[in-house]
Parts: C-alpha cells; sequence; structure tokens
C-alpha cells in the first residue's frame, strides 16, 4: 500500500527539483562565461589595450639624457633617501643635487610630450596629443613631478593611462589620439561587438531558460504521471479489498446455506426413516410369527428368515439415521469400533447388488490382519464407505458408456471385427477395490476405481456442495445420482471426526481416495 507521509514528501521536493533544474545550467553558464572571458574582453578592448601598451614601451623605453624614464625615478629615488654610498656631500649639497635629479625627470617628461603634442602636431601616425604627464612617488606624494602641455582639456573627455612605472613610483598620463576615422571605426566596432555579445548572451540565457523551464516541466509531468499511477494503485487495492469482502460475505452466506440445506436434508431423511421404521412394525411382527410356526417345511423357514434378517437390518439402518440426525454436534461422542470390521460388512452387503446390476467386482484387495481400531462415529463412517462406493459406481458407468460411444464410432470395414469391439466394450468390467494399511500411527483406507476419472481442475472442486459433472448418470440410478452432495457430506464428516481425506485422479484412469484416521489405543 503506498505510504501517504512518501507522496507529501514528494510534493514538498517539487519546487526544489524544479529550482534545481534551473539553477544547474546557469552555474555552468556561468562557469563557461568566466573561462572566455579574458577572450571576450580582449575581443572589445583589445584595440585599445594595444594602443597602451605601445605607450607603456614609449615612456619606459624613450633616452633623452642616456637615461630611461625609470632610471631616472629610481637614481632620484635613492638620492632623495639619502642611500648614496659613493661621495659624501654636505647636506645643502645633497640638496642642491636632489632637486637637479627632479629637474632632469621634468625635462625628460617635457622631452617626451611637447615634440608630438607642439612641434609635430598631426604628422604622427595615430596623431597623439598628450596634455599631462605626472610621476607620483609614494616618498614624496604630495610632490608629484608633473609637466603640462598647457592646452586647455577635461580629464573626463581625454583618456588616462595610470600604471606602477618603478619601485614605489606611478605614472599618470592625460592623451588623446586624433586618428578620427580609425578611432571611429574602433567606436563602431566595439558597438557592433557589444551588440553581438548581447545577442549572444541574450540568446544563451533564453536558451537555458527554455531548457530549465523544459526539464522542471518534465520532472513536473513525471511526478504527477508517478501520483496517478501510485492513486490508481490504492484504487485497485481498495477495490480488491472490496472485492474480497464481498467473497467472504458471498462464502458466510454459502456455509450458512449449506447448514440449513444440511439441516433440512437431516429433518426430511428423519420423517421418512421414522415413518419407515413405523411401516416395518408390523411386517416383523408378522413375519416372527410365520418363521415360528412349526408346519412350515424347511425351504420356506428359510426364505422366510432371510426376509426377517433384511428387515431387521433395514430397521437398524434406519434407527442409526434417527440418531445421526437427532445427535447434536456439541454432544459428539466418538465411539471406538473396528474398521476392518466395518469395510468387511460394507463390502458384503454390496458385494451382490454390484455384480449382478452394476456389472462391478466390488472386492478388498489389501487388509491388515486382526483388529484396527479407530474412534468415529460408525454410521457416519458407514455412510462415507457408501457413498465412496456410489461415486466410485458412477464414474465407472461414465466410463463404460464412453468406451461403447467409442467402439460405435470407429470405422472397421470388417462386420465380424467392429461386432467384436462393441461386445468387448459392453462386457468391459468395472472395479471398486478396498485396501486397508497402517502408517506409523494412523490407519490409511484407500477406495480405487477404474472409472472416468478427473482432471485437475475437478478434482480441486470435488468436495464442494452441488458440484458434478455426472448429472447424466441419473439414468442409471434414479434422480438422486450427480447431484454433488456425496463427496461433500464425506469432507464434511471427516473434518468433524478429525479424520482426512486426498484424491489423486487422471481423466479416463480411474480415481484413488485416501482416508486417515489415527488409531485408537
Amino acid at each position: 500500500m503506498n505510504n501517504p507521509s512518501l507522496l507529501n514528501q514528494e510534493k514538498s521536493n517539487t519546487p526544489l527539483l524544479g529550482l534545481y533544474l534551473f539553477l544547474v545550467p546557469l552555474f555552468f553558464w556561468a562557469i563557461a562565461l568566466f573561462a572566455i572571458s579574458d577572450a571576450l574582453l580582449f575581443w572589445i578592448k583589445g584595440e585599445a589595450k594595444y594602443e597602451q601598451n605601445i605607450l607603456k614601451e614609449w615612456l619606459e623605453e624613450a633616452r633623452v639624457f642616456r637615461k630611461s624614464l625609470p632610471e631616472l625615478i629610481d637614481n632620484y629615488r635613492k638620492l632623495a633617501n639619502g642611500k648614496n654610498t659613493k661621495v659624501e656631500l654636505l647636506q645643502d649639497g645633497l640638496n642642491q643635487l636632489v632637486l637637479v635629479r627632479r629637474e632632469e625627470i621634468y625635462q625628460h617628461l617635457r622631452a617626451l610630450g611637447e615634440p608630438p603634442t607642439k612641434i609635430h602636431p598631426g604628422i604622427l601616425p595615430l596623431f597623439p596629443t598628450f596634455y599631462e604627464i605626472e610621476i607620483t612617488i609614494a616618498e614624496e606624494s604630495d610632490r608629484p613631478i608633473r609637466w603640462a602641455s598647457g592646452f586647455p582639456f577635461q580629464p573626463e573627455q581625454s583618456q588616462i593611462l595610470e600604471y606602477t612605472i618603478a619601485d614605489n613610483a606611478k605614472v599618470k598620463l592625460y592623451y588623446q589620439l586624433h586618428a578620427y576615422d580609425r578611432r571611429r571605426s574602433i567606436e563602431q566596432e566595439k558597438l557592433s561587438r557589444g551588440r553581438w555579445l548581447f545577442l549572444v548572451g541574450a540568446g544563451l540565457a533564453l536558451a537555458v531558460t527554455i531548457q530549465s523551464f523544459y526539464s522542471y516541466f518534465r520532472e513536473r509531468a513525471r511526478f504527477l504521471q508517478s501520483q496517478k499511477v501510485a492513486q490508481a494503485a490504492a484504487l485497485a487495492e481498495k477495490e480488491l479489498l472490496a472485492q474480497q469482502l464481498v467473497t467472504k460475505a458471498a462464502e458466510k452466506d454459502s456455509v450458512e446455506l449449506r447448514s440449513q440445506m444440511y439441516a433440512g436434508v437431516g429433518i426430511m431423511a428423519g420423517s421418512y426413516a421414522h415413518n419407515i421404521k413405523n411401516l416395518l412394525v408390523r411386517p416383523l411382527d408378522l413375519l416372527r410369527r410365520c418363521t415360528s410356526n412349526k408346519a412350515l417345511d424347511q425351504n420356506t423357514s428359510s426364505m422366510l428368515g432371510e426376509v426377517e434378517n433384511t428387515l431387521g437390518a433395514v430397521a437398524d439402518r434406519l434407527e442409526q439415521i434417527l440418531r445421526a440426525v437427532r445427535r447434536q454436534d456439541d454432544k459428539f461422542e466418538p465411539v471406538r469400533f473396528d474398521l476392518n470390521e466395518l469395510v468387511n460388512r460394507t463390502v458384503s452387503n454390496w458385494k451382490a447388488l454390484a455384480n449382478d446390476k452394476w456389472k462391478i467386482d466390488l472386492e478388498i484387495t489389501g487388509q491388515t490382519e486382526g483388529e484396527i481400531f479407530i474412534k468415529a462415529d460408525p454410521s457416519h463412517l458407514q455412510q462415507i464407505l457408501e457413498n465412496l462406493v456410489f461415486n466410485a459406481r458412477d464414474a465407472i458407468f461414465e466410463q463404460r458408456l464412453a468406451l461403447r460411444e467409442q467402439a460405435r464410432s470407429q470405422q472397421i470395414n470388417d462386420i465380424q471385427k467392429s461386432k467384436a469391439t462393441i461386445i468387448e466394450a459392453a462386457a468391459w468390467r468395472g472395479r471398486i477395490s478396498f485396501s486397508l494399511s497402517s502408517l506409523l500411527n494412523n490407519v490409511i483406507l484407500e477406495v480405487q476405481d477404474n472409472g472416468a476419472g478427473m482432471n485437475p481442475e475437478v478434482v480441486a472442486r470435488c468436495t464442494e456442495a452441488y458440484f458434478s459433472t455426472r448429472r447424466e448418470s441419473a439414468i442409471f440410478e434414479g434422480l438422486g445420482s450427480g447431484m454433488g452432495l456425496g463427496l461433500s457430506f464425506v469432507q464434511s464428516v471427516l473434518d468433524k471426526s478429525g479424520g482426512k481425506m486426498t484424491v489423486s485422479s487422471q481423466k479416463g484412469f480411474g480415481a484413488t481416495f485416501k482416508i486417515q484416521y489415527e488409531m485408537a489405543l
């Protein structure tokens, strides 16, 4: 059965799953953009960096007084910090020398800035104009060395190059390149590149968004589908449970109906037995008078004695039926009796009828020597044996009928051979055998026949009430045959008395019923 807490947990995890599916692509796209950021920046600002690298090389490598600007700055810093150990000068001389070095840096800046700005304007390839060059030393940050062209300019409208040119020294250059056509094309190219980057970025963002939403809705659809499957399974389980309850109620009603049916059959049987027993009182009395008459010849007296014994047996059987009908289940007390004797008596009672009328050999094939005592109801067990005999009789009748039909349907050209086949089928005899054996502390009674047999489906249901496949056999023994009550009665009695029964059969090869009881000491 589906767990509601698991379903609720899945529902609560769905928004987190959607957020996860949305953030994971963004995370990977961010890593990809970071990896190509340098290439993108060079693509956008590569021209400006190229120009700045040229200006840096010009500032660092140009030599006006046989020294470059970084060398001049380094000498000035050493002298200003008093680290010149070659000569020792007076303090005034040292200060004078520092001013000279400072003036050299200024003149160097002036020599760098004035030729392209004032002497040769518009002649150099890039048409540079330098508005101001400023050197700031860390120890003298409040006194920068500055060269200015004197041209008016706005710092925010000019280009600025600022970087560290030497140890603890920075240079700051305000300039403007006047290659107008080239600058315009560069600006337009930068604008075009920016647009392309914007379009690519927007496309990537849109693709990531679409992919994220697609993943989210796909997972959402899967989750909803799993919910539907779970609900369908729960509904099917609920319907199965309801069906099981209905089946149990039907079984209960069937048991009650069967109990009522057995009660009705018992009452009816008791009524018939009582009436028949009353009717036998007068004939038995007349027979006793006749047999006591000494004037009768021996043959007549013997036949009347046999009739008297038979009617007496019928009366005893009716008395047993009455006791069985009147007995209450809660007062059932099994009796210790000899099963061997009961089997012999049952076979003796029905053997002549089976041989003469049914054309069946009723015999005992295996029997344990001596007495075999069990605890059960003798009358019930005798009815069990007789029901098994009747069941085997009906199966043999079916087999005999099937053999006759098979013989008649065979296409044999030889008339004599065909007649012989039919006669052989008509002469076929059935066989019902009883066998008693012991296993450990149990007695096993086996009843076997060579009748029509049963398939596995019929074997599984043969002890159900009103289940029968032999209704057509009623033509042999009246309307009582094939009603589906014989084996169900046998199973019911065995269940109440502690016996067990197993059935084995194969279609066309007879059946074997094994009844097991515990021996009574």
